[in-house]
């Protein structure tokens, strides 16, 4: 009896063992594959339980049939609990024919049961109180479902027979749906383990001490042409590589698994079939057991390829970089965080002829500047201002700057300050000598000829141009300041009868000799003088008001009259002027250029209608000559 007990349960529990370990490839093959190799498994353990059952003193029949099938419904799900129940069917009516009715009854009870359990988890795996309660609820209930099927009455199922028959049920099903559980678990787990392998752009495997593979993922496959992992399983290097390379390869880890010595990142070239260069790095590990005993190896290369490339061209951009600095005009210093020279080329050591030697990987910015100024370099910078100048200049490594600095020598230096978001600062100092040169001279050359757009060539006074926009300059400022403004507007006399008699030359040398007496005339500093075009003359007075603009017309007209130059041409005998004044006064806030003009020559005109030689004013509504304005 004990052994035919002991052979029941060691059947079932081989065929579990056989089911746990083909797991990770039932997975593979998909959830409904896996179903019914479940459900085919259970049913031929079931039909093996039911072969070798077991009848117990009391005369009870002790199998696993029920555990079996309630075990494949729960964790199967339909396709496995039918599969289960129609193998155990088909042989129980195979075997009792017509018999076999009670005992299809409890099958559909079993199968049931474990069908309920299964919706009732959605189709996940049972945890461990689950496994319990399915364990302790549902083996009695199918037991009883047999037992009520065959007609047995009560007595049967509370003999010692069934009670001992129901306690190795209840722990034959809770051994059954942990193990296949676990089993289920870690083929997901490998599965996890396997894919995320697959992923990694690294090429992973694991060999025996033989060297043959156990697993390998998809970019080992893949590097030596195999399509699929799982072909490499039960292969040696001898079977994907060269025979020298496969030897060297297998004395290379036979030495890491004898020493337990790992070999760890080491580069290595593989040429491929194409003739291309490939670098790698290969990583060994050896695997042992708690006794010490040799598994295996774990190895693991890095396609550093680009690596490689990217360091050759990062060494040939660093030649040109040095070749580059080296041949450059400009002066480039970097600076850390500290102001401390990091780099420096020699330009910028040769750009200053004192602190040169100073500049140097590891000198203080603030030491340098200080030297600078305490033996010349720089001799503009104050001596009472030198600490402030210093911070200034300093700071600048943080905030960025460009200035000019103007050495003892004369000559001028552009340095541009750039900071980076490290804390690190480029200088890049440039000599500007010659712009600063031709800077001057353009503006020299600038200056000149602003002079000559505004300078009338002849006599040398301000020019029709230059006299516009003093008047403008000069409306818009007494306006703001309510200030009066004064115009005076100059007329040789009987000018066309001098050029008639003594020819254009000596015009010309009139109006020379006429623009000399208007420009010495004493005058204030802001009083304005010009040539507004042929014999024409004109003056602006700001802050004057009528009578001042008054006493300086008449200076103006005795200047030229004191000049004694002979005109026969005019009944004056002599070279003289008219003079038309124009006033804005203080009040007047309405002021225009072409109205202030209009008004002095409007005053000009009555002068030389009045006999001429005098000066005259403008009034509103009339023009009169203002007292004592009497030729001489």
């Amino acid at each position: 009896m004990w052994y035919a007990l002991i052979a029941n349960l060691a059947v079932v529990g081989l065929l579990l063992s056989a089911f746990a370990h083909g797991e990770p490839l039932l997975l593979m093959l998909g959830p409904r594959i896996r179903a019914a190799a479940l459900g085919g498994v259970m049913g031929l353990g079931a039909i093996a339980s039911i072969m070798l059952s077991v009848e117990l003193p009391d005369g009870t029949v002790f199998d696993l049939r029920a555990t079996l099938i309630g075990v494949s419904s729960l964790l199967g799900g339909p396709i496995a609990g039918l599969i289960t129940a129609a193998l155990v069917a088909t042989h129980l009516l195979l075997v009792s024919g017509s018999g076999a009715t009670a005992d299809l009854v409890g099958i559909a009870v079993a199968t049931g049961l474990g069908l309920l359990g299964y919706r009732l988890l959605g189709g996940r795996p049972p945890s461990l109180l689950v496994t319990m309660l399915f364990a302790l609820l549902g083996t009695p209930l199918a037991l009883l479902g047999f037992a009520a099927a065959r007609a047995q009455g009560i007595d049967p199922v509370l003999s010692q027979g069934a009670l001992a028959s129901l306690i190795l049920s209840i722990a034959a099903t809770f051994v059954a749906l942990q193990v296949l559980v676990f089993s289920h678990q870690r083929a997901e787990e490998t599965m996890l383990f396997m894919a995320a392998a697959d992923l990694a752009p690294d090429f992973a495997y694991v060999k025996n001490p033989r060297g043959r593979f156990l697993l390998a993922n998809q970019a080992f496959a893949s590097l030596h042409g195999i399509a699929q992992a799982r072909q490499l399983r039960g292969k040696t290097d001898f079977d994907i590589a060269p025979p020298d390379r496969a030897e060297a390869l297998f004395t290379e880890e036979q030495q890491v698994l004898q020493s337990g010595l790992p070999i760890l990142e080491r580069e290595e070239l593989q040429v491929d079939e194409q003739g291309n260069e490939r670098w790698f790095t290969a990583t060994k590990t050896p695997l042992y057991n708690s006794r010490g005993d040799a598994l295996g190896l774990i190895g693991v290369m890095r396609d550093i390829t680009w690596k490689k490339e990217s360091d050759r061209e990062l060494l040939a951009s660093r030649d040109q970089l040095a070749f580059v600095l080296t041949e450059m005009s400009d002066g480039l210093a970097l600076f850390d965080s500290e102001g401390r020279i990091i780099y420096c080329n020699e330009q910028y050591q040769s750009m200053f002829p004192i602190t040169g030697r100073l500049r140097v990987p590891g000198a203080f910015l603030p030491d340098i500047l200080r030297a600078a100024v305490r033996h010349g370099e720089q001799p503009y910078i104050p001596q009472d201002d030198v600490d402030q100048w210093v911070d200034t200049v300093v700071s600048a490594l943080r905030t960025g700057r460009d200035e000019e600095v103007h050495l003892f020598d004369g000559r001028w230096l552009h340095i541009r300050t750039k900071p980076h978001a490290g804390g690190n600062a480029t200088v890049v100092v440039s000599d500007m000598t010659l712009i600063k040169r031709a800077e001057t001279e353009l503006r020299g050359l600038t200056n000149e000829l602003k002079l000559q757009a505004t300078t009338d060539a002849l006599t040398g006074l301000a020019n029709r141009r230059a006299i516009d926009e003093c008047l403008a300059i000069e409306l818009a400022r007494t306006k703001r300041s309510g200030q009066p403004l004064s115009l005076v507007m100059i007329d040789i006399d009987h000018f066309k009868a001098f050029n008639d008699i003594y020819g254009h030359p000596a015009g010309d040398a009139c109006l020379r000799s006429v623009a000399n007496a208007l420009e010495q005339t004493e005058r204030r500093a802001g009083d304005f003088v010009g040539r507004y075009g042929g014999e024409e003359f004109c003056a602006i007075l700001p802050d004057t008001d009528e009578d001042g603009a008054y006493f300086f017309a008449e200076r103006l007209r005795k200047a030229v009259r004191e000049l004694g130059q002979r005109h026969e041409g005019s009944e004056k005998g002599v070279i003289t002027i008219s003079v038309g004044v124009a006033t804005y006064a203080a009040e007047e806030t309405d002021r225009t250029d072409v109205r202030l003009i209009a008004r002095a020559d409007e005053a000009l005109y009555v002068a030389k209608g009045a006999g001429r030689d005098r000066v005259n004013g403008w009034t509103s509504g009339r023009s009169a000559r203002w007292p004592g304005a009497q030729a001489t």
